[in-house]
């Protein structure tokens, strides 16, 4: 490995040691009332080192949100096309399944994202620039419908009328963070039943009868 692809890996292992240690604090003691010097006492790294990655508060909260969507297994910083979980949808002939696969995708994304999201929530009351961030994220949730029911209709899935856009449309209402809260958090549903119950929506309302 080259001293530069050293350096860039070093870099990219203390941007996630930093987003877990904000994740953390944030849930545990809220935006407000996480510092930076804390984050970085968590993270075992200089404060300063922070300032360099990350610029400001809202960019850590940006930074720790990343991760945990990307998941432990992924870089945050590689383009949601090119993840693995994505490549394997693609790759998937049948709709069924690929409705399935983003259905159990969503239910882990939303088990490691709804305490950081709850904070956020609150706190976008209050702060312009988290709301301002929390709306992107959300614009960023859309996207990986957006991206999946043009190739669905492409396929010839969808029900006649259905357009990609609409089917979009539902499948983001259907995979919300708040609709894995409502089964898994506040009615004790395992994951598994969740995760069938949501994909077996999803082709109910979208996939024309074949």
């Amino acid at each position: 490995m080259s001293t530069g692809a050293h350096r860039a890996g070093r870099r990219q292992v203390t941007r996630r040691r930093v987003a877990e240690a904000a994740a953390t604090l944030f849930t545990e003691r809220g935006y407000a009332g996480t510092t930076l010097q804390a984050i970085a006492d968590t993270a075992g790294v200089h404060v300063q080192t922070i300032y360099q990655a990350f610029g400001t508060k809202v960019g850590v909260l940006a930074e720790t949100a990343a991760v945990l969507v990307a998941g432990p297994d992924e870089d945050s910083a590689t383009p949601p096309p090119e993840r693995a979980w994505v490549r394997e949808l693609f790759a998937e002939p049948d709709p069924v399944r690929q409705l399935a696969m983003y259905a159990a995708h969503m239910r882990t994304v939303s088990e490691r994202y709804m305490g950081l999201l709850d904070i956020m929530r609150v706190t976008a009351a209050v702060d312009p620039e988290v709301g301002a961030f929390l709306t992107a994220a959300e614009q960023g949730r859309y996207d990986g419908p957006r991206h999946i029911t043009p190739e669905l209709a492409a396929k010839g899935a969808l029900k006649p009328g259905l357009t990609a856009e609409r089917a979009a449309d539902i499948m983001y209402a259907l995979t919300t963070y708040d609709v894995y809260r409502s089964l898994l958090i506040d009615r004790g549903w395992p994951g598994a039943e969740t995760e069938q119950f949501i994909a077996e929506s999803l082709a109910a309302a979208l996939l024309s009868k074949q």
